[in-house]
């Protein structure tokens, strides 16, 4: 990658017999916004301690702006980093955290006081720096410990979890601040998260995470809309799947129903392969048309108003498993949907997803 500022080749990190980080491999661009995502215990969090200097890989390299960094301990490393419980000094006021790394710096206190007032303006704490942390709420101390991390203007911020303290109001507001102060610093930024909400909404690209490998990197629309495994495409979103069986190179047997993809795919090279058909629940389609490319008669189950749509448990005719369709308001009005209401579905071939079967 033309422009990579951070480079992690070949990471491991094991713990006794037990393998956190496998053969992990990655470049970031300057200026980039990147998340980790991925279920508790995956690693990406022992990623970023490894990028930090907090917790040294078994093997492998990282590299920031050309430098080796693999080895060197955290205050030889240019970063700055927030965690989930903010870390900040109890016992000091507003003011004084933010400033104290420029403090360790021997920066002048006049320069001290100016990037205080500066970066209080930038994150909206303006006339907040003789305040104690007690007297500010959680997303109040967020802008404060962002504040500090880059407050020494580091080439690299890095965030663990850092809104997951936070009730869902406020961390939905702070997450478009945060990537507003990101933007408008320009400064390379990695955030850990389990929240796929938080990951789509932020970040330039995601690293999809699971059992210590990298599942997929990515933009949001690649992770959402094209999921290389079928972990991806389970924990990003909700997807559906049905078991199903090779039946020729653009078609795939479902119980006793034949449904048509896209395009060509080698997963359907073999004929009776065990696969996993997989469509999300707003690509489904209830309204007749000529072009339905794959009709199935359904009956529904159950229905769960959610505001701006309804989610729809489907009985499809001859297919054990249930299929969950996402159904706009206008569509629940003009068909005139209620529980048992027999529908003809359509799954257009454009939004099928096959992957092997699990082992």
């Amino acid at each position: 990658m033309k422009n990579a500022y951070l480079t992690i080749r070949n990471l491991f990190k094991n713990f006794a017999d037990f393998t956190a980080l496998r053969d992990i491999s990655l470049q970031v661009r300057e200026g980039e916004f990147i998340c980790f995502l991925g279920p508790s215990g995956c690693g990406k969090t022992t990623l970023l301690r490894a990028i930090a200097g907090l917790d040294l890989q078994s093997d492998g390299e990282i590299y920031q702006g050309g430098r080796d960094i693999s080895w060197l301990p955290p205050e030889q490393r240019d970063f700055g980093i927030v965690f989930q419980s903010y870390a900040l000094f109890p016992n000091l006021t507003v003011a004084d955290n933010i400033g104290y790394g420029l403090r360790n710096l021997k920066t002048r206190s006049h320069q001290v006081r100016s990037r205080v007032n500066e970066l209080l303006a930038t994150v909206g704490l303006s006339g907040s720096n003789n305040k104690y942390p007690r007297q500010l709420s959680g997303g109040q101390q967020q802008r404060v410990a962002l504040a500090r991390a880059i407050a020494t203007n580091p080439g690299l911020l890095l965030l663990d979890e850092p809104l997951s303290a936070l009730d869902a109001q406020v961390r939905r507001h702070l997450r478009q601040e945060i990537k507003t102060l990101q933007q408008q610093v320009g400064i390379t930024t990695i955030m850990v998260t389990h929240d796929q909400e938080e990951a789509l909404s932020m970040a330039d690209r995601i690293v999809v995470m699971n059992q210590g490998v990298i599942e997929q990197i990515g933009t949001p629309e690649q992770i959402y809309a094209s999921p290389a495994s079928s972990f991806v495409a389970s924990f990003v979103g909700t997807m559906n799947f049905l078991s199903g069986q090779a039946q020729s190179d653009r078609s795939v047997q479902i119980g006793d129903k034949t449904v048509r993809c896209d395009t060509p795919n080698p997963l359907l090279g073999q004929s009776g392969k065990p696969l996993q058909v997989a469509i999300r629940p707003e690509d489904i389609r209830v309204r007749s048309g000529k072009d339905r490319s794959n009709p199935l008669p359904a009956a529904v189950q159950r229905l769960e108003f959610l505001g701006s749509f309804v989610r729809t448990e489907l009985e499809l005719d001859g297919i054990d498993a249930p299929l969950i369709a996402d159904l706009s308001m206008n569509d629940i009005r003009d068909l005139n949907i209620r529980v048992g209401s027999q529908l003809q579905l359509d799954l257009p071939q454009q939004h099928i997803h096959l992957f092997d079967q699990p082992s």
